[in-house]
């Protein structure tokens, strides 16, 4: 398994981020949670994965990243 994924990402919380490149992030597999979402347009871009990073305590806040690349493209990025 991957210390880190790196993922394009164009927005966050509903948020767009207007960049149509997209930011590199990177995130550690055991920490983030990945949901197919219906393609939606972030910085101009489909996205169709919803990065959820999980809530470390005491902090209940989540915060949820958008990608082009697909569940399956991350989870093998993850070996």
């Amino acid at each position: 398994m991957a210390n880190l994924i790196s993922v394009t990402v164009y927005g966050s919380n509903s948020n767009d981020w207007n960049a149509p490149s997209g930011v590199v992030m990177a995130f550690p597999p055991s920490q983030i949670y990945l949901k197919t979402i219906p393609s939606t347009l972030y910085s101009g871009v489909a996205c169709v994965t919803a990065v959820y990073v999980l809530p470390n305590a005491p902090s209940p806040i989540q915060t949820v990243f958008y990608t082009s690349s697909t569940v399956a493209a991350l989870i093998t990025a993850a070996g």
